[in-house]
């Protein structure tokens, strides 16, 4: 009996022993991959309005500026224009920094040409050479402005305005010789000089889009004189090519400063 309860106590005890030295089944978690969420958000097309009208709102915010520099060294003399040009200069300088849109190449190629014609034609009358070197400077700078404006308004979709040059006006006498006019077709001031030298004084200026009549032009047909506009019998000159002439420039007679 005795040997019957041993037995069974060490069965019982090797079972626990057993039950209690088997290790555990690590149980391993599987955690899915997650994907990292990303927030995309769409890049605004600068080709497209509005953002387009703000972009060439920046390149024409440059010119402006150097315009403003223009005018100012239209009204210059020749020996302080050194003060004028490197303002001119840096404008240059910004404006070739300046990125934009493949669209808009076009618009600030016309803008760079526009602006190194100015200085370079600026650089030229400070040396003093050929007159007709500075007017052929003047008025490839102006034609240049011209396109520069014409692709503008392609760009923002509006219509531009391009003056004309004034007809011919005859007077009531059949007898009398025909009111020859010019234009100063914008878009800045141009000036009225007291002789046909870019040394000489500068008398007044005369406003974009405003007329006189011309009176005759220098023997180089490089200056015409005029009749200043509501100052009857007051004259001066202003610069052939930069104004637009109701009859062929060749058609005035040469007159003396």
């Amino acid at each position: 009996m005795k040997f019957t309860l041993k037995f069974t106590f060490i069965l019982c005890a090797l079972l626990f022993l057993s039950a209690c030295g088997k290790p555990k089944e690590s149980v391993t978690a599987t955690v899915a991959p997650t994907t990292p969420i990303v927030d995309i958000t769409p890049t605004a097309d600068l080709c497209v309005a509005p953002a387009l009208v703000d972009e060439v709102a920046k390149i024409n915010k440059l010119m402006r500026e150097f315009d403003d520099y223009s005018t100012l060294a239209s009204n210059t003399k020749q020996d302080q224009l050194v003060v004028v040009i490197p303002e001119l200069q840096r404008v240059l300088r910004d404006a070739e920094d300046q990125p934009v849109p493949d669209c808009l190449m076009p618009l600030k190629k016309l803008q760079l040409k526009h602006m190194e014609t100015v200085v370079q034609t600026l650089l030229v009358f400070m040396s003093n050479a050929d007159h007709s070197l500075v007017s052929n400077g003047i008025s490839q700078a102006r034609a240049i402005r011209r396109e520069y404006d014409t692709e503008m308004a392609r760009l923002l979709g509006i219509t531009l305005q391009v003056p004309t040059a004034a007809s011919v006006v005859e007077t009531s006498a059949p007898t009398s010789s025909p009111v020859i006019t010019l234009t100063n077709p914008g878009p800045d001031e141009i000036n009225l000089w007291t002789a046909p030298d870019f040394n000489a004084p500068v008398f007044a200026a005369m406003p974009a889009q405003a007329t006189a009549i011309a009176l005759g032009r220098s023997a180089d047909s490089q200056w015409i004189k005029v009749e200043i506009p509501n100052q009857t019998g007051q004259t001066a000159w202003v610069i052939a090519s930069v104004v637009q002439v109701s009859i062929p420039i060749e058609q005035l007679p040469i007159v003396n400063p």
